[in-house]
C-alpha cells in the first residue's frame, strides 16, 4: 500500500511540473506585423488549359483571403472561357480550390484552372 500511495504522490508531482513548465511557443514569443503595415499579396502561375496556356493572378488583402482572380486565356468561347467566371467565384467564395467541382462539359478547362490557383497561392508573396 505504501508503494501505491508514493507512485501516486510523484505521479501527481510530474504532472503538477509539467504544468507549470515554460513554453517556447507561447504567443508572447511570436513576432507579428501590426494590421496597419500588413501588405495585400498576389501569386502568379500558367499552366496549359485546353486552348493554350492559362494565367492566374490571385490577389490576397491584408487578411489573407483571396479577393479577386486575374485570368488570360485562349480557352474555348462557349465551353472554357463561361467555366472559368463560374470557378473564379466559387474558388473566391471558397477562399480555394478545396470542395470546388469542375463544370461539367470544361474538365480539362478546370483541372487546369484550379491547379493554376493552387500554384499560385503556392507561389504568393
Amino acid at each position: 500500500m505504501k508503494n501505491l500511495n508514493k507512485f501516486a504522490l510523484v505521479a501527481a508531482m510530474a504532472f503538477t511540473f509539467a504544468a507549470c513548465g515554460n513554453n517556447a511557443n507561447t504567443a508572447e514569443n511570436t513576432e507579428t506585423v501590426p494590421a496597419e503595415e500588413a501588405q495585400p499579396s498576389k501569386g502568379e502561375a500558367t499552366v496549359a488549359g485546353y486552348g493554350g496556356d492559362i494565367k492566374v493572378t490571385v490577389n490576397f488583402g491584408k487578411d489573407g483571403v483571396i479577393e479577386s482572380i486575374d485570368t488570360e486565356h485562349t480557352e474555348t468561347e462557349d465551353i472554357g472561357a463561361k467555366a472559368i467566371p463560374e470557378l473564379t467565384d466559387a474558388i473566391i467564395k471558397a477562399n480555394g480550390t478545396e470542395g470546388v467541382e469542375n463544370v461539367s462539359g470544361a474538365t480539362v478547362t478546370s483541372e487546369a484552372f484550379k491547379s493554376a490557383v493552387n500554384e499560385a497561392i503556392a507561389n504568393a508573396k
